[in-house]
């Protein structure tokens, strides 16, 4: 049976993991490679984050569009 290949994290997952590296940065006491390292992680968790808004975003539009008001569309641009 071929390894299981790791599933990127979720929205939540993302979120609770860069909350974890914040509570780090305010607790420990981080030498410049332990911050450059958790700042990396952080980064890249970010992005998952912003990905997953991105997709969210689309697919909200999406069912905004399909929705009627007097036989016209009502779809807005998302304003985050």
């Amino acid at each position: 049976m071929p390894p299981k290949t790791p599933q990127p994290p979720n929205f939540s997952q993302a979120s609770e993991a860069l909350d974890e590296i914040v509570e780090r940065f305010r607790s420990d006491t981080l030498t410049l490679e332990e911050a450059l390292s958790l700042f990396e992680e952080g980064v890249g968790h970010i992005k998952v984050c912003q990905s997953k808004l991105t997709e969210a975003r689309g697919r909200v539009e999406e069912l905004v569009k399909t929705l009627q008001a007097d036989g016209e569309s009502v779809t807005r641009p998302f304003e985050i």
